[in-house]
Parts: structure tokens; C-alpha cells; sequence
């Protein structure tokens, strides 16, 4: 609408440039500002705190700010008015009234999602034409204050109870988290291993977060609505406080022959999904390049079908569970790049070195090129800034080459980047590990990268 006004007023000034017929009402206002400023001849004031969490069931519109309606012409005018904040503007009726939906849209645009209040600089704008001039008016600045309706969601979640302690302080296992905003991306999750079961085959567990570890009570524990051991598995059921609750609402589940158990939370609508993991540590990636020989493994150290390793490809390949050539242990390329089906065709791979990922449980794979891997840190002649290159050997498939070394530390990474790196304990390195110390003198490195839990190096002093 605001556009279409916008479109006829060009046209409108460019007619009455030469009758002196458009009037300009937008000059800044030079009384300070009050409860009510100015807006022509009318006026122009801020209703209380917008609070989204008590806007009625259902309710499309919501009241910004109260005009009192300037005069603008003794002809018959049809006003057009909108809500400016900055650049924007926002449809509004004369009664100023904008859609509950644009407000929020603009506010979580400008600010995000948490329920904080927000205090918002405006004014309201009028376009007013009668097909022979066109006039514009702009009130003085006002404050509306809103805030928006979404749970308060904290920073960090933990589990406790069987796989770690049963106490509302308990930080030892913790959800993962993008690190974005939580408001943005309010999802949580775990996987731990089913090994604490107790005699009756069952694991008990609850959830704590910040709010929880700082009182340390366990009124603030959060557990499951359907009630204590009642929590649903394998769908969506819902969380709340066990002030909240009729009972504890400690979860329960029964592994059975499960390795893993994870847990999601989406603590923007308040629910949880607990599933059981049946996926084993490794799967092996077989192929042309290995003449469909001995599989090479990726891992899931999380047992949670997601696999990642790194392979010297060479045209079809597929990935299978305990060497097996069985339908329901072989996974091939569907027909769609990056998806896989059971057992499906050969998936092909231009000749190279891959980071290979595998999702299982998604049916999704991902080949990233591994072009160049070196070695860099301030043991090396490089420093923290350049890499030292290592030469892929097929026979023994390994990176290696010829380093010297000062006294200091280094890693390994892929592509001259710090997307994939290596680190940590040289007999059992780890993706993104620690620094690698080392002593001076020049060495023979070999790097086997393989996949988690079986990547590794050697130092040969030469």
C-alpha cells in the first residue's frame, strides 16, 4: 500500500512543482519533546509497555500510539498512514493501529527474539493526495516501549541424574549448541552411552540450566509434563519446572540393545525428543579406489549415525556396517547428489583425497576435497601463518615429509584453513585438538588422519 502511495506522490510533486500546491508538514519540531508531540496541527502519543505475552488470543492489530488528527485541507484529502521507525515503514490506520505481526516481524529484525523490553524511536507519517496535490506530514519523535512473548531460554543446559549425578549443580554433561543466538537457534541436545542402567534395565535422568545451577533447587529442575517416568520416547512431549509439575517428572528410558541415547530440546516451544541410537562406532567406505577390498573406516564417536573420516577416493564407492553386503547394512547414492538409500548404486568420486560424512540416520553424505594438508604452529618455519606442505603416499596412506622444528608447538590442518585441523595426543589425535608440543630438530612426519578415534602421527628424528 505505502509503496503504491509512494509511486503516486512522485508524480503528484512533479505536477504541482510550478502551482506551489504541495506542502511539506515535515520540518523537525522545535518544542522539546513531550507526552504528546506535535503532528501538524494534531498530535501524536505513546501508549504504555506493548507486553506481546497479553495481547489476546487471535488479535491481528495493536495500538502504538493515539493521534489526534492534524488538518491538512479544507479539499476533500484521503490520508494513507504508516508507522516510521528509521527507514522503515509500517502500514498503520489513522486510529494508530499497525498488524500485531509487522511490529514483531520489525522488532525481531532489529533487536531479536528474547523477551526483553525494547524501546523503539518513531514517528507517524501521512501522505495525503487529492489527485491534484499531494502533501506529506510527519509528527515529532516518540517512544514506544514492547516486549516481545517467548520464553526466557538459557544459555547452557545439563543433564543429570544416572549418566552423571543426581544434584541440581551437576555440570559434568552438558547440551551442545550452535553458539548462536538461543533465541535464534533455541536447540539443545546430548548423547550419552546407556552404560549407567540400572538393575531394572532403566536410566533416570532430569534437566537443569543456569537458573537451576545458581539457586540450586530443585523446584527449578526441569522435567517431563506427562509426569515422573511418564515422559514420551521416540516423539515430541513437553517440558516444564518441577514447580510446575505435579510430581519430580524425571525422565525414563529403557535402553534395551541401544548404545546411545540423545536427547533434544526446542526450548522455544518447551519440548523435548528422547531417542534411542543403534548405530555402531564405525562403518567402512569400499570401493574402486581400494579395488572393493578392505573397507576403511569413518566413525561416530557419538553412536549417532553420524560418520565422518577421510579417504583416498577413486571413482564408485559405498559405505557398509560390519562388512556386510546386506541390503540393510549398505548404503549407495540414491539418484539425488549428497543423498544415500539402501542398498542404492555406486557413489562416484572423482579421483582424490575426501573428508567423507555420512548421516545415516538423514540419508545424507558429503565429499569435501581435501587438497593440501601441512603442518604450522610456532615450531615451524611458518609460524602460526604458513604452512609447511606434506605429500599424500597412496601405498602407505599417510601424509608425510621432512620438518624441522624449534622448540614450541604445532598442528596439522587441511587446505590452508582451520576448518579441518588436527591436534591433541600424537598416538590419538582428535579433530580441532591442542597444540602438539615439540622438541627441535628435523623429523620424518607421517599423519594418518583416517577418521575419530583412529587418526594418529609419527616423529622419526632424522
Amino acid at each position: 500500500m505505502i509503496k503504491k502511495i509512494f509511486s503516486a506522490l512522485l508524480l503528484a510533486t512533479s505536477l504541482v512543482a510550478c502551482t506551489d500546491d504541495y506542502t511539506d508538514w515535515s520540518a523537525p519540531q522545535s518544542n522539546p519533546q513531550q507526552d504528546a508531540v506535535s503532528f501538524g496541527n494534531g498530535s501524536v502519543a505513546a501508549v504504555g509497555l506493548i507486553d506481546f505475552a497479553n495481547l489476546a488470543e487471535g488479535q491481528t492489530d495493536v495500538q502504538v500510539c493515539n493521534i489526534t488528527a492534524p488538518t491538512a485541507s479544507d479539499e476533500a484529502y484521503n490520508p494513507v498512514y504508516a508507522l516510521t521507525i528509521g527507514d522503515t515503514n509500517i502500514d498503520m490506520d489513522n486510529s494508530g493501529k499497525v498488524k500485531v505481526a509487522d511490529l514483531k516481524s520489525y522488532i525481531e529484525g532489529a533487536f531479536g527474539k528474547a523477551p526483553e523490553e525494547r524501546t523503539l524511536s518513531a514517528k507517524v507519517s501521512m501522505w495525503e493526495d487529492n489527485n491534484k496535490a499531494a502533501i506529506k506530514l510527519t509528527s515529532g519523535e516518540f517512544q514506544i516501549k514492547a516486549k516481545l512473548d517467548a520464553p526466557e531460554i538459557s544459555q547452557h543446559y545439563y543433564l543429570i541424574g544416572q549418566p552423571s549425578e543426581w544434584s541440581p549443580t551437576c555440570v559434568t554433561i552438558p547440551f551442545n549448541h550452535s553458539g548462536a543466538n538461543v533465541y535464534d537457534d533455541p536447540i539443545f541436545t546430548v548423547t550419552f552411552p546407556t552404560t549407567s542402567v540400572n538393575d531394572n534395565g532403566e536410566i533416570w535422568f532430569a534437566v537443569v540450566d543456569d537458573k537451576t545451577v545458581a539457586s540450586g533447587e530443585w523446584s527449578d529442575v526441569l522435567g517431563a509434563r506427562e509426569g515422573n517416568g511418564a515422559n514420551l520416547v521416540g516423539e515430541k512431549g513437553f517440558i516444564a519446572r518441577r514447580s510446575e509439575l505435579t510430581d519430580n517428572g524425571s525422565f525414563l528410558i529403557k535402553p534395551g540393545d541401544a548404545k546411545m541415547v540423545k536427547m533434544t530440546l526446542n526450548m522455544m516451544d518447551g519440548t523435548y525428543l528422547i531417542e534411542t541410537l543403534n548405530f555402531g562406532e564405525y562403518v567402512g567406505v569400499i570401493g574402486n579406489h581400494n579395488g572393493w577390498g578392505a573397507d576403511e573406516p569413518i566413525s561416530s564417536p557419538n553412536f549417532d549415525g553420524q560418520y565422518k573420516g577421510f579417504v583416498y577416493l577413486n571413482g564408485g564407492f559405498k559405505i557398509r556396517q560390519n562388512a556386510s553386503w546386506a541390503d540393510s547394512d549398505t548404503w549407495g547414492g540414491s539418484g539425488t547428489e549428497g543423498c544415500l538409500a539402501q542398498p542404492g548404486s555406486d557413489i562416484f568420486a572423482e579421483e582424490g583425497y575426501y573428508m567423507v560424512e555420512a548421516n545415516l540416520s538423514a540419508n545424507t553424505y558429503k565429499l569435501t576435497p581435501i587438497t593440501t594438508i601441512g603442518v604450522i604452529g610456532d615450531a615451524t618455519a611458518g609460524g602460526w601463518d604458513n604452512d609447511t606442505p606434506l605429500e599424500y603416499n597412496i601405498e602407505k596412506k599417510c601424509w608425510e615429509g621432512d620438518v624441522t622444528f624449534t622448540d614450541g608447538t604445532f598442528k596439522f590442518r587441511a587446505n590452508q584453513g582451520w576448518d579441518i585441523n588436527w591436534g591433541g595426543d600424537k598416538g590419538n589425535l582428535s579433530m580441532g585438538g591442542d597444540n602438539i608440543p615439540v622438541t627441535a630438530g628435523t623429523y620424518y612426519v607421517e599423519l594418518y588422519p583416517y577418521c575419530p578415534g583412529k587418526a594418529y602421527c609419527t616423529l622419526t628424528a632424522k
